[in-house]
């Protein structure tokens, strides 16, 4: 039995919404039913009777614009994953909304089907993982350093070798742990080149890619080579739709691997 899940789309533009219905129809694994409406207020409305699994939601509006449409949607319904679907594509922006509570932040003119499909399914979950984290006081550090693993090559002097055991890197506490501990790999000076291995990793939402580039740019300021290898296709479709193949070096997984 194939899943489902009931997605409220709030947007203004007909043409928008008519393309978001077009890319959820090429999913095999979910079944998705869709609502839309062109108002923050009639988006509101429409959840407060219930049943809407995700929202993908434009950030302008007509009754509303920025980051304060998200705010004002998510202070109404704070039960409900919110995936900003947007045309704004800023950096400060995107990690403003997901500090805040956003599920993810697409850019409309960079998302293709797969990448659509996957952060909508995903959102939910993310979503019971931010309250179950909020609830317990954050996830533990514990928890949150086994995402990443860091080796000290034994063959190659100045080599090291990271592992991210995260398969969706989601999580706003978890990236930031990540991010911090990947900036003190890259400032030590026996550090000469890093490689992250990306093979476990099925998924890469914004603020991962955000973090990832703060640490790119630490990595340039110290001269040290940072190289994302075994990157699946799908995470490369990701990062090649953003125009970040071209930002970071990355090695693509070996076909059949």
């Amino acid at each position: 039995m194939t899943a489902a899940l009931h997605v409220l789309q709030i947007e203004d533009s007909p043409t928008v919404v008519q393309l978001t219905r077009l890319m959820l129809a090429e999913s095999n694994s979910l079944e998705f039913t869709i609502d839309d409406v062109d108002t923050l207020a009639a988006g509101i409305k429409r959840l407060s009777r219930g049943g809407i699994d995700v929202v993908l939601l434009d950030l302008t509006l007509p009754d509303s614009e920025g980051i304060d449409t998200f705010r004002v949607l998510h202070a109404a319904v704070p039960r409900v994953p919110v995936v900003i679907y947007t045309s704004v594509d800023d950096e400060a922006l995107t990690l403003d909304a997901l500090h805040q509570g956003a599920a993810d932040y697409l850019v409309k003119s960079e998302v293709h089907a797969k990448w659509l499909i996957r952060a909508l399914s995903y959102a939910p979950k993310r979503n019971r993982q931010a309250k179950s984290d909020e609830k317990s006081g954050k996830a533990s550090q514990e928890s949150r350093e086994r995402t990443i693993e860091i080796e000290k090559s034994e063959s190659s002097p100045g080599l090291f070798l990271v592992r991210i055991n995260e398969r969706r890197m989601v999580s706003v506490v978890t990236m930031e742990t990540v991010k911090n501990r990947l900036q003190n790999l890259v400032r030590r000076v026996d550090a000469t080149e890093v490689r992250i291995d990306f093979s476990n990793v099925e998924y890469v939402s914004n603020v991962a890619i955000s973090m990832l580039l703060i640490v790119h740019k630490k990595a340039k300021t110290v001269d040290t080579a940072l190289v994302l290898c075994n990157v699946s296709p799908s995470v490369y479709d990701q990062f090649s739709s953003r125009r970040f193949d071209k930002v970071f070096h990355i090695e693509k997984a070996i076909a059949g691997d």
